[in-house]
């Protein structure tokens, strides 16, 4: 077989609105008849390379040895949680999994959690909340700007891109729903006595905080996410699901 002597490459670009396909998804499926190779940015001083067959390689340009992302599986299993109420999505989950990725590259840390989402809004636990009304229903408004095109559906979507970036970046917790919707933001949990004793004692409030939602996995949460300001993830599925 006859070995290329040049190899060709470039910067891609998706248009910046809410309905463009990134990079990844666009080579899904080339295999390796296509020899193309996406290289990204997966925090500081960190790179990814991701080919056409899946195959992927993660560099970093420091001293310390690289390790494995693990904010594109923590978000995927988030994201499989929180549309699990939703037939036939795959096209949102993509969007979803595309979004909450680039938004939480950019956040100062957070937390995220999805409950079923029908009476979420009357258990006392939340009731600090800021609760949008009516309900941010992100997988309709997208839904809608795919199937109308219009201007206006579209303008939709990107108000409520614009409003879970702006929940992401404040403090407290973004709860979601298990039909793609956002159901409230600046959520602040208190551990109730028994909990207090099996929270660890070290440690800053976002990581006790994510630590008390794990002990309400089952019960109340179908998953629980957090990101510290440093870029460390982490995610916990109910095992109900």
């Amino acid at each position: 077989m006859k070995v290329e002597e040049h190899v060709r490459y470039g910067v891609f670009r998706a248009a910046r609105h809410a309905l463009a396909m990134g990079a990844e998804e666009s080579m899904l499926g080339l295999g390796r008849d296509e020899p193309v190779m996406v290289i990204r940015n997966r925090g500081h001083l960190t790179v990814e390379l991701r080919s056409a067959t899946g195959a992927h390689f993660v560099a970093a340009l420091t001293t310390a040895s690289a390790k494995e992302s693990t904010l594109e599986n923590h978000v995927e299993t988030f994201v499989a949680a929180a549309t699990s109420a939703i037939h036939d999505c795959e096209d949102f989950r993509a969007y979803l999994q595309r979004l909450l990725t680039d938004i939480l590259q950019r956040c100062h840390g957070t937390l995220l959690g999805v409950v079923t989402g029908q009476h979420a809004d009357e258990d006392p636990m939340f009731a600090d909340g800021i609760w949008p009304s009516p309900r941010i229903a992100l997988a309709e408004l997208r839904s809608t700007a795919v199937k109308n095109g219009t201007a206006d559906g579209l303008a939709d979507l990107v108000a409520a891109e614009a409003l879970l970036r702006g929940m992401i970046n404040s403090d407290g917790l973004v709860l979601f729903g298990d039909d793609g919707s956002i159901l409230a933001f600046r959520i602040f949990l208190k551990p109730k006595d028994d909990e207090a004793t099996k929270l660890p004692d070290s440690g800053g409030g976002r990581r006790r905080t994510y630590e008390l939602m794990k002990l309400r996995l089952n019960a109340i949460f179908k998953v629980v996410f957090f990101r510290s300001q440093d870029g460390e993830t982490a995610c916990e599925r109910s095992g109900n699901e």
